[in-house]
């Protein structure tokens, strides 16, 4: 996915990006799935950063996970950048509230 953004801030970007593929997952969802709860989380993440990245453990059971990504970031107001396995990094420029 291709996100368009002035030069300045596309620099600034990237070197999070670069932070979020090394760090530890804000959010890890399990078998409960995507409830309310974890999408007012997933906003209070954004809320602190502009990266996020979530891990969907084994046992999260689903029939079309691209589906499921795409409710997130719906409901988030979020973009997906990247998505490795059960691993995905969302970002969202600040402003922009679910």
């Amino acid at each position: 996915m291709c996100i368009k953004l002035p030069t300045s801030l596309k620099n600034k970007l990237k070197h999070r990006l670069k932070e979020a593929y090394a760090e530890k997952p804000k959010l890890i969802i399990g078998k409960s799935g995507i409830t309310e709860a974890i999408l007012k989380e997933i906003d209070r993440q954004f809320n602190i950063n502009h990266v996020i990245k979530i891990k969907f453990l084994s046992n999260y059971l689903t029939e079309d996970f691209q589906a499921d990504i795409d409710k997130i970031t719906k409901k988030t107001k979020s973009s997906l950048v990247d998505k490795r396995g059960k691993t995905i990094i969302l970002y969202r420029q600040r402003g922009s509230v679910s």
